[in-house]
């Protein structure tokens, strides 16, 4: 067969099996913004039911948020990536004392900011899947306050043969709260030097932020 019908029939081919993986990836999207609206409705409705006990049983408050969120957020995942090079050098005991401190910071200013904020609305706008890597993803959401301020949020997500699809970071008004919680857990490191003492004392209080403050206020 002479080579210049090989590469017509290839490129035949590869006309063919365009559509079907474009096809394909845009099922994958609209599954997953599906997937992300069920867990997000599900997380609202969690929220409202348990907003009470912030104030008054906070360990109930964190079972309820575990229960709430342990699919559909990696904690492991995010949190060996703020403990970055440090990670390494950690026990298993201690990675382990992190995640739990980390998960339980977050819990403390997601119901602090429920408290202050009031009710607000989520919404999930699109879902695109890395054409470059279909086990990643992008999911943009929009919140409104009840006083009507809109902040764009980005889910980045993953999903492995083990899972389904989770969020592995968020960025918030074009900040990377996974890389700003990264750099500030290089700079307690840093300005304190024990390991032990640094996973002690994590908060997760979005105001020691750089950026985050301005890009959310009213």
């Amino acid at each position: 067969m002479k080579r210049s019908v090989k590469l017509s029939l290839l490129m035949v081919g590869l006309m063919l099996l365009l559509p079907l993986q474009v096809q394909a990836s845009s099922e994958e999207a609209q599954r997953l913004k599906t997937y992300v609206e069920e867990n997000t409705l599900k997380l609202v409705d969690q929220l409202e039911q348990i907003q009470g006990g912030f104030e008054k049983d906070r360990e109930a408050f964190y079972n309820n948020m575990d229960a709430a969120l342990e699919d559909f957020v990696a904690f492991r995942r995010i949190a060996a990536r703020v403990m970055g090079r440090y990670a390494r050098e950690a026990s298993p005991e201690q990675r382990n004392e992190f995640v739990r401190q980390f998960k339980r910071s977050l819990y403390d200013a997601y119901g602090g900011a429920m408290v202050d904020t009031g009710d607000f609305k989520l919404e999930v706008r699109e879902a695109e899947i890395n054409p470059r890597n279909d086990q990643r993803a992008t999911v943009n959401l929009r919140v409104t306050t009840e006083g009507g301020s809109r902040y764009a949020v980005a889910y980045s997500m993953f999903r492995s043969e083990q899972t389904d699809w989770q969020v592995e970071n968020i960025i918030v008004e074009g900040i990377n709260i996974g890389l700003a919680f990264r750099d500030r857990f290089e700079q307690e490191m840093q300005s304190n030097g024990d390991l032990a003492d640094v996973i002690n004392n994590w908060s997760a209080d979005v105001a020691d932020l750089d950026g985050l403050e301005g890009a959310v206020g009213d």
